[in-house]
Order: structure tokens, then C-alpha cells, then sequence
């Protein structure tokens, strides 16, 4: 069974400036995904599918979040694209870190009356994130 999210968890991301940020109270939720991708070596009259190893696929961690006055000049600028990376740091328990170089793509802000403010992103990080037990410096 999994643990509920606790004030042990956390995200920190470069700000507009390039200090890490810890951004981590004002996230909803985090998910990251990766893995290797797998090629199909069905031969032709084959009655079971098989398939091999293929490449492993870049490392992507989804964030959503409240859009406030720390968020808003993080995210903001990002909605019209940028080459530059950002460095990401998910602590999913004490001593427990996902740590990497990000490129931030599919930034999407919201805004709905009488509601919070809300943001989303996807991070791509195409050479994985480090496991760690040390926080990003």
C-alpha cells in the first residue's frame, strides 16, 4: 500500500534567476515516468507476439500546482518555449531524491473564476534523474 504525501516530500526548481527554489508547498501532485521502450521482433507466421529491448525512453515528471507569486515567474515565461534546462529536485522521503537537468515543456496556466489559479508541466529530463540521497545543491 502506498504511503500518503507528507511534509517529508518536496520539489525545488530553478527560479527565474537560477537559484534552486523549493516550490514543494505549493504542488499538488508529482509523477515521474520512464523505462525502456520495447521493439516488436514478431516474425511473420509467429502465433505469439514477442519483442525485444529497445532504447530507453527520457525520464518525464509531471507537476500540477497552485500559480502564486513564487510559481508565476517560474512557470509564466516557459509557456513561449525555451532551449535552456532547469535543474529538478523531487524528494520523495528523507533521503530519498530524483535530481537532474530539465527541459520544461507543455506549460499550461489556468485560471478559473472564484477558483485558485493552477499551472501544469511536464519535465523532460533526456539523461534520467539521478537517485540520490543527497539534495540537489
Amino acid at each position: 500500500m502506498a504511503n500518503w504525501t507528507s511534509k517529508n516530500g518536496g520539489l525545488r526548481i530553478d527560479n527565474a534567476s537560477g537559484a534552486i527554489t523549493d516550490i514543494g508547498q505549493y504542488i499538488n501532485s508529482v509523477s515521474d515516468s520512464g523505462g525502456a521502450n520495447r521493439l516488436d521482433d514478431t516474425g511473420l507466421g509467429d502465433t505469439r507476439e514477442r519483442s525485444l529491448a529497445g532504447l530507453a525512453r527520457g525520464t518525464e515528471a509531471q507537476i500540477n500546482g497552485a500559480l502564486n507569486s513564487t510559481t508565476y515567474p517560474i512557470f509564466a515565461p516557459l509557456v513561449n518555449g525555451t532551449s535552456v534546462t532547469k535543474t529538478l529536485e523531487i524528494k520523495y522521503s528523507t533521503g530519498k531524491y530524483r535530481v537532474g537537468e530539465v527541459y520544461v515543456t507543455s506549460v499550461q496556466l489556468g485560471q478559473n473564476v472564484g477558483q485558485r489559479h493552477t499551472f501544469s508541466a511536464t519535465l523532460a529530463a533526456e539523461n534520467g534523474l539521478s537517485v540520490t540521497s543527497v539534495a540537489a545543491a
